[in-house]
């Protein structure tokens, strides 16, 4: 199954779509590349805005655009894209936040160095019976944190989530390639936030990684994206 598990789709609640129109031609976009799900995650910020607010205006959003969707266009299914902050460990409403119809939060690491205080907190909230954890575009907190720090967060009951963009880009693609190598990859996502922001589609993902490691890879995607959205424990999902 062709799901985009990082988006931001939804136009006017965060620095992703401007506006419908935008928001349409990157639906346009993804269904020419035969996606068939795209989770729309925008950005929550505890500091900025209650569980309730962003509910409601991600819900004004997605009713703005229902309109404007065509046959073609993936399914799309509501989620959030939460930054880390220590008091949400204890929030009994964040599983409000996970993807609809899972149990999967998308949960982004600040962009800062991975204290033992981050990952205690996190190990804390994977061991919850209400949540489990995607871990967003894992590649991208190594420009702030060093492999080791990141490999005890992505050793505890976590799945991880890469951006299409970090296959393509030299700089990032050998950094990929260990977390890849070290089991600490599962899901694929664009992070799409506008028609000019230079991200990449699933398409051009799958092809760079069917060329480094063969069709298989790609088959276990697909065979994660599927478990994911069926809910499934996170011990079924196979590294890539």
């Amino acid at each position: 199954m062709k799901t985009d598990f990082h988006s931001h789709i939804l136009p006017g609640i965060d620095d992703g779509s401007r506006n419908i129109e935008e928001s349409v031609a990157l639906l346009d976009m993804m269904a020419e590349d035969g996606v068939e799900t795209v989770c729309a995650t925008p950005h929550f910020y505890s500091h900025k805005i209650s569980i309730d607010g962003f509910i409601n205006r991600r819900n004004e959003a997605f009713e703005k655009l229902k309109p404007h969707l065509k046959p073609e266009h993936p399914k799309i299914l509501l989620g959030a894209e939460v930054l880390y902050n220590h008091s949400l460990i204890q929030c009994d409403e964040l599983s409000r936040l996970c993807l609809e119809g899972t149990d999967y939060l998308l949960w982004e690491m600040p962009y800062t160095q991975i204290t033992k205080g981050v990952v205690t907190d996190t190990e804390e909230l994977a061991g919850s019976t209400q949540i489990k954890l995607m871990i967003a575009h894992i590649e991208r907190y190594l420009h702030f944190t060093s492999y080791d720090e990141l490999a005890s967060l992505m050793s505890l009951d976590v799945i991880g989530q890469i951006n299409c963009k970090s296959l393509t880009k030299f700089s990032s693609r050998r950094q990929v390639k260990k977390l890849i190598s070290d089991g600490y990859v599962h899901l694929l996502g664009t992070d799409y936030h506008r028609t000019d922001s230079g991200h990449e589609l699933l398409g051009v993902a799958e092809k760079f990684l069917t060329k480094m490691y063969g069709e298989k890879i790609v088959s276990a995607v697909y065979r994660n994206s599927r478990l994911v959205l069926e809910n499934k424990p996170i011990y079924e999902l196979d590294s890539l």
